[in-house]
């Protein structure tokens, strides 16, 4: 799996921005703290993905989109065979998730996609045993539309957690990232078998390019994430958790410290222009962004107004 102004210092006193009502939804400060919810969820049943979407991630979409015919090729072409593949594998291998198996997992599920506006998507989730906490989804709203969670990653997290990262999964399918990077994987695989320098040139360009679009993806995913759990602190203690945690000691694990770790990080980081190296050279090979980015951005963007506004729009959550 990004991320304003907004609520970002003051007093301990709750800024109420929604409509009156016992669903309103307060933004505290708390010193430098993440923003906090008191109130019941609200949800967008027409939620556009640009609503939520990094602005790297909108600009590489919208640069693809403008290809004649590619999305065509890649959903009725590669898209369609690889995801069948996979559907198929998680049927013999896993364990589908429903009414009737883990129920609980099946409703987190059915309330996420009707906060994302996704109510009408079909989509399967299958739990896979699986040693090393991980998550993942195809992100094509194809014909067999799947999330796979791994058996450890469920020991691991609490239901608001667990709900928080098949909320991510689901911004994958919301914004359907996988139709585009795999289109931005097939330029890349063409560009670099140009001739000469100019092939392997144009190929690290565009390698570079995909790497830093699948960073801004998950950011934007993160975003779907806190639409969903509207608590800052679960999202930040999934990515707290999937760095160091642990069951046995899951509950001493502390958001707001890992928010103060993740503004340390950045300010050493931004001390020299070494370091500002390092840091890049860190980053520049992961598809997904460092764990303290990750959460110093949703804490920015928890805190702008777009968020704020948002949530202010959004309407009372119907179980």
């Amino acid at each position: 799996k990004g991320p304003g102004g907004g609520a970002r210092n003051g007093g301990a006193d709750a800024v109420d921005i929604s409509p009156e009502g016992p669903d309103a939804y307060r933004f505290e400060s708390v010193g430098e703290g993440l923003s906090t919810r008191d109130s019941a969820k609200v949800a967008w049943p027409h939620l556009a993905p640009a609503r939520f979407t990094h602005p790297l991630d909108t600009q590489a979409t919208r640069a693809l989109k403008r290809l004649p015919f590619a999305e065509d090729l890649v959903r009725r072409g590669f898209g369609g065979m690889v995801e069948q593949a996979i559907y198929l594998d998680n049927m013999s291998n896993s364990v589908r998730v429903g009414p009737k198996q883990l129920p609980d997992i099946y409703e987190m599920l059915q309330e996420a996609k009707k906060i994302l506006g996704l109510e009408s998507l079909a989509v399967d989730i299958f739990v896979r045993q699986n040693p090393a906490p991980n998550a993942y989804t195809m992100a094509m709203q194809g014909q067999k539309p799947f999330i796979v969670l791994h058996s450890s990653l469920i020991s691991l997290l609490s239901k608001e957690e667990l709900q928080a990262v098949i909320a991510h999964e689901l911004g994958h399918l919301k914004c359907e990232h996988g139709v585009w990077i795999t289109l931005s994987n097939i330029l890349t695989v063409f560009a670099s078998q140009l001739p000469g320098n100019l092939g392997r040139t144009l190929g690290e360009t565009f390698s570079a390019s995909t790497l830093r679009w699948l960073r801004a993806a998950e950011l934007s995913c993160d975003r779907a994430s806190l639409l969903v759990a509207q608590d800052p602190r679960t999202v930040v203690s999934v990515i707290m958790k999937l760095s160091g945690g642990g069951a046995a000691f899951g509950q001493d694990l502390n958001p707001e410290d890992y928010v103060r770790q993740a503004r340390d990080f950045e300010k050493e980081s931004e001390r020299s222009w070494m370091f500002r190296r390092m840091r890049d050279a860190l980053t520049s090979q992961l598809s997904h962004p460092l764990p303290v980015e990750r959460v110093r951005e949703l804490d920015e963007w928890s805190k702008s107004a777009d968020y704020r506004e948002l949530v202010a729009g959004g309407t009372p959550l119907s179980k």
